[in-house]
């Protein structure tokens, strides 16, 4: 059995003498390719002398002789791996010897045997300057070592060495994280915690980001056996084979650049598997350029948060089957668990199949957030309640149909008070952040040629809301003022659960589309099972939504939950909806959801007048319902 070089280690082989330090030490070496240095050849001269005349050392002694072993190690260890043999007796012995150096770096191998079979090898040796006699006194110093790992030498050399290599491997991490931002800590804590042995790196920028690993280990309990590193060479080397890397670091150019430079630590079967919100295209073409060089790459969506990182993700790993077949255990073994106990964790497709997932799973959380949000609009300023009152509401949607993640936590918030006793909620700027997935959810949408308007309708309201000085300007020239509306709670419940299934819908048709284009086959059914639990859109209605998703043809607007809903409701919904719009506030979302449906359900729509107009001015040539051969006409209509 040959293995690859441990990078940035040092395997500091002790015992006694005569228990093989130097055989042991070279073979290992030789198996390992990398070089041996026998401790006893930095004795110096007076030392040799000392012990050639069976005179004991004592530790004035040994002290110059470990030093010098020590600046060997620090000579060698930033460039190569080395491997010293050094009887090293007792403790105080191996700290002076690994005095500075990363204890990280260090793999101890400490070779035991008897008294009697080490007394007669020693005599059969010849032309060593430790005598036979001596031996007696190394047993008599001799203290057992706290760490690292023991081996027999009673055994063959090649049983010795592939024991060795065996415990040496058993040393190493089963998994590797790299960056140590929120939802990065969060992860490595959530895999520490699940009993996966973890190496965790952090990048060291001067004066910024400077033992961000060491810290976060010192920080927190789960990861108190982690291994912290800066250096990505000695992070590589800690990994067991195949090596387990996990990406946490911001979609884009990072992670490009941390993969050009991990991929020459790496070897063919190891397997990469990213974490952040890429865009799937760059997923699909990092797996193509990994695979190239066989190194599987996994692009996985996770949700959640950083409450969910840590104690359990909705996780959508997608490209390389082989990949996540090899990251299954850790990825499974760290995802949520559903109310059923189901774990939300599966493989969704090639490419890049789950980042686009997660993409559009952003593309819901964003409409589903608008559409709580105009429904409190309403309720705060079209019926004037509080927000204590409105919460009240919101808790009694949240324990039936409606419920949600999203509107359980809208609770929490508006009932959070101030430190002054008032509503936070009040005090809140009311420009909204986004950080891009929802634009590339409608960019897509757009290019697949599916449209999203609930999604996109919502994107375009944050981006409004940073319009901040013309709202102001505009609201004293054309408002009206809020007008007092008494709409039917239940009325307004029907209104918003219709508005989240049309949001759904389009949400899965994208996926449909896509998978149908990109070659993926996810299986939305498994979809549904992963979003129910740990992620950000969990809620009552996708479990609603699971049952029967093969009987209704896995097609939302056929499930008999949407009929039962419109079919009994559509009437109460428009006049809600017309009520709603009849005030000085916005809801873009629930019209666009509305609009979206009377098209859906539109047997014949207008689209043939825009037709005509193209072939008018541009001869873009249309069809005619009454030529069944179905080709191309063009008229001259002046």
């Amino acid at each position: 059995m040959k293995v690859r070089t441990v990078n940035n280690h040092v395997i500091i082989i002790t015992g006694v003498s005569g228990s093989g330090k130097t055989s042991v030490g070279r073979a290992l070496a030789e198996r390992m390719e990398i070089s041996f240095y026998d401790g006893d050849s930095f004795h110096p001269a007076s030392n040799v002398a000392k012990m050639s005349s069976g005179i004991p050392l004592d530790d004035h002694d040994r002290e110059p002789w470990l030093k010098a072993i020590n600046g060997l190690i620090r000579e060698k260890l930033p460039s190569a791996s080395l491997i010293i043999g050094c009887s090293a007796l007792k403790e105080k012995y191996r700290s002076l010897l690994t005095a500075g150096l990363d204890p990280s770096s260090i793999l101890w191998v400490h070779l035991q045997g008897s008294y009697d079979l080490l007394y007669s090898r020693m005599k059969e040796r010849a032309g060593h300057f430790m005598p036979a006699d001596m031996l007696k006194s190394q047993f008599e110093a001799y203290e057992a070592p706290s760490q690292g790992i023991l081996v027999d030498v009673g055994q063959d050399l090649n049983t010795i060495i592939d024991q060795i290599i065996l415990n040496l491997d058993m040393s190493k991490s089963d998994v590797g994280l790299i960056g140590l931002g929120v939802m990065g800590t969060s992860l490595a804590r959530n895999i520490a915690g699940k009993g996966f042995s973890i190496s965790i790196f952090n990048r060291h920028v001067a004066g910024k980001e400077e033992d961000v690993a060491r810290k976060t280990v010192s920080q927190y309990r789960e990861l108190e056996h982690a291994q912290p590193f800066d250096d990505l060479v000695a992070f590589a080397a800690s990994l067991k084979t195949p090596r387990k890397i996990i990406l946490m670091v911001n979609a884009g150019q990072a992670v490009d650049d941390i993969i050009e430079k991990l991929t020459p630590l790496l070897d063919a079967g190891d397997v990469i598997t990213e974490c952040g919100n890429s865009h799937f295209r760059d997923t699909g073409q990092r797996q193509k350029k990994l695979g190239e060089r066989g190194i599987h790459f996994v692009g996985t969506g996770v949700s959640g948060g950083e409450e969910g990182a840590l104690l359990g993700p909705s996780i959508m790993p997608g490209g390389s089957r082989e990949g996540f077949a090899l990251m299954k255990d850790i990825l499974l073994g760290i995802a949520a668990r559903n109310n059923q106990g189901e774990i939300c964790c599966d493989h969704i497709g090639d490419g890049g199949a789950g980042h686009f997932v997660k993409m559009v799973h952003n593309g819901i959380e964003y409409a589903e957030m608008q559409l709580i949000t105009e429904m409190y609009s309403h309720f705060r300023y079209d019926q004037k309640k509080g927000p204590e009152e409105i919460a009240r509401i919101f808790d009694l949607w949240n324990n039936g149909d409606a419920g949600s993640y999203l509107l359980g936590i809208t609770i929490d918030i508006l009932r959070f008070k101030d430190a002054d006793g008032s509503p936070l909620i009040d005090k809140i700027s009311d420009v909204a952040g986004n950080k891009g997935t929802g634009s590339w959810t409608s960019i897509t949408a757009c290019e697949l040629g599916v449209p999203v308007p609930s999604m996109t309708e919502a994107l375009f309201s944050r981006y409004l809301s940073s319009f901040k000085a013309d709202r102001l300007r505009y609201s004293s020239l054309y408002a009206s003022g809020d007008v007092a509306l008494k709409i039917d709670t239940d009325d307004l419940l029907r209104t918003y659960m219709f508005c989240r299934i049309i949001n759904h819908y389009q949400g899965m048709k994208m996926i449909r589309e896509a998978s149908d284009a990109f070659g993926w086959n996810i299986d939305t059914g498994a979809l549904l099972k992963i979003w129910s639990g740990g992620c950000i859109i969990r809620s009552a209605l996708l479990s609603i939504l699971r049952e029967g998703w093969e009987e209704c043809g896995s097609d939302i607007m056929q499930h008999p939950f949407t009929q039962q809903l419109i079919n009994a409701h559509l009437d109460s919904i428009k006049k809600t909806m017309s009520a709603m719009t009849g005030s000085d506030r916005a809801y873009p979302v629930c019209t666009s959801c509305l609009e979206y449906f009377k098209m859906l359900i539109t047997p014949r729509s207008s689209a043939y007048l825009i037709q005509a107009q193209r072939d008018y001015f541009g001869a873009h040539t249309y069809k005619r319902t009454d030529d069944p051969s179905g080709i191309s006409h063009h008229t001259k209509w002046y």
